[in-house]
């Protein structure tokens, strides 16, 4: 798993500082800024309830055993510190959009407002630090860095406009032999992403080499040393460590060369957040599961004694209906035959009630002994009737089967049937104190039952409310880096900024955190 950290002063308004400062007018953004800020509240919501449940995990010493939720209270800590980050960053997001918009409003208003909140971001620009993942030696965000020194120091506008491009969507120039950006037909500056969906997981390879030569240097620091390193950069505490002679030059190298690997993914802001997301939704998953898993297991009694009532119970009224069936079926073949009924039709009936029978003897071997002890006692004057119990039903044996019922005469039939039936009412009557029985189990045990379903259902329910809404923030997040690329080519073309995709999302994100209005 990735697990990556935030500073906590990330994208706060990434440099703005003249990016719209300039004879430019900036279109009216304030809904993209509204759009923007429901897309990260809702994204925190994600967060929050997976931190939530790993919290409430290890609270559940009736789910967990003593030794596994003092685990889970760690990985809670680790979480919250890998997450606390992300949030801070998701706040930098939102005050990036809203320096955007005043800075709108600004212009629209007059130049001296536009320079007061060019200003006051610009005060924000020395605090951005980039991003660490793992040892804060490490540095995944070199590429940011030296992108946003670029945009610091530029002067132009359009090459700013290039910069907060790279810096905060992930997309690049393409660019031509000479290294000037190719355009295309409209004029515009073709992008182009480096950054893909592994490039988190080959971050984390290129980390490790850093993380062999630092993490086992820091670990043997005095209280001093690690105290007069808490405020520095990654590079200056590399500088630091090799001062006082903890690093030496060719691991220094070493250090510079998987940083600059990491670079060249050429990842933005959007890019490292959306890691974050997928990483929260594979402790979410990991989670959930071992949840259900274990509310199952500790339930098994409960979700076992009631599966069993269920099933034994169904199987008494299976047998009880099918013994009804044959008791109505014999009835209506004496009547047809007392009244002269269609023969054709007497015979399919004796196929059918020896269908009955079938199922009866299937489901109840003891019951087939007892029916055919009493046609032994019949003998003779029952005719047929026992070959007719025996005889195995087929698709090819119609024949057969109507052979044996024509030499079964109405008189040997009725005496059949007269030793078949008390045997059917005594085993009814055994099933029918059964069935009370069972039903009375049942009453007393659904409402534990249903308890345990519940939390089982919420459990389930809350496990894919999650993935969905992480899975949601993901793509919204694609779509607000379209966005804030729409947003360039409108400051270029002076065009109108359109959000409808994003609004969208958004909507699609709070339809997830909140389903009961979802329709309204």
């Amino acid at each position: 798993m990735t697990t990556m950290k935030f500073s906590s002063k990330l994208i706060p308004v990434l440099l703005i500082v003249g990016i719209f400062c300039s004879a430019c007018d900036v279109p009216d953004i304030s809904e993209f800024t509204k759009q923007s800020a429901e897309m990260t509240r809702g994204i925190r919501k994600g967060v929050k309830d997976t931190e939530a449940l790993i919290k409430d995990a290890t609270e559940r010493n009736d789910l967990y055993s003593d030794a596994t939720r003092a685990k889970l209270k760690k990985d809670l800590k680790d979480y919250q510190n890998g997450i606390k980050p992300t949030v801070a960053a998701l706040d930098a997001l939102d005050g990036y959009l809203e320096a955007l918009n005043a800075l709108s409003q600004a212009n629209k208003k007059s130049g001296e407002n536009a320079s007061a909140v060019v200003t006051s971001v610009g005060n924000l620009v020395n605090a951005v630090s980039g991003l660490t993942f793992a040892s804060s030696a490490v540095n995944v965000a070199t590429g940011l860095l030296t992108l946003a020194e670029q945009f610091r120091t530029a002067n132009d506008f359009k090459k700013r406009v290039t910069l907060a491009a790279e810096i905060v969507e992930g997309v690049h120039p393409s660019r031509d032999a000479n290294g000037k950006p190719i355009k295309d037909e409209k004029g515009q500056v073709v992008y182009l992403r480096r950054c893909t969906d592994d490039a988190a997981d080959q971050i984390v390879d290129s980390s490790k080499a850093i993380k062999e030569i630092v993490d086992p240097i820091l670990a043997g620091l005095t209280d001093d040393q690690t105290k007069a390193l808490k405020p520095l950069s990654p590079k200056e505490k590399r500088e630091q460590l090799r001062a006082w002679g903890k690093l030496t030059d060719a691991q220094v190298e070493t250090i510079r060369a998987a940083e600059a690997q990491i670079a060249s993914f050429g990842c933005g802001v959007i890019d490292f957040i959306k890691f974050n997301i997928k990483d929260v939704k594979e402790i979410n998953l990991a989670l959930s599961q071992s949840l259900f898993r274990n509310a199952s297991e500790k339930n098994r009694t409960t979700l076992g004694f009631y599966e069993s009532i269920v099933a034994t119970d169904r199987r008494i009224q299976n047998e009880l209906e099918t013994i009804l069936n044959y008791k109505s079926l014999a009835a209506l073949i004496r009547e047809s035959e007392a009244t002269g009924g269609s023969a054709d039709t007497i015979r399919d009936s004796k196929i059918k009630l020896k269908e009955h029978l079938d199922n009866l003897f299937i489901m109840d071997g003891q019951l087939k002994n007892a029916v055919l002890q009493e046609i032994d006692k019949c003998a003779a004057s029952c005719g047929a009737m026992k070959e007719y119990l025996q005889f195995s039903l087929c698709d090819t044996c119609e024949a057969a089967i109507l052979a044996i019922i024509d030499r079964i005469t109405k008189d040997q039939f009725d005496r059949s049937d007269g030793y078949i039936e008390p045997v059917l009412e005594t085993r009814a009557a055994v099933l029918y104190d059964e069935n009370t029985k069972y039903l009375d189990d049942l009453k007393r045990i659904t409402p534990a039952h249903s308890a345990v379903i519940n939390e089982l259902t919420m459990m389930k329910d809350k496990q894919n409310q999650l993935d969905a809404l992480l899975d949601s923030s993901s793509s919204a997040l694609d779509i607000w880096a379209k966005t804030h690329a729409n947003l360039r080519v409108a400051v270029n073309t002076k065009k109108p900024l359109t959000v409808s995709s994003l609004a969208s999302k958004v909507s699609e994100i709070w339809g997830i955190i909140n389903p009961e209005t979802k329709t309204k």
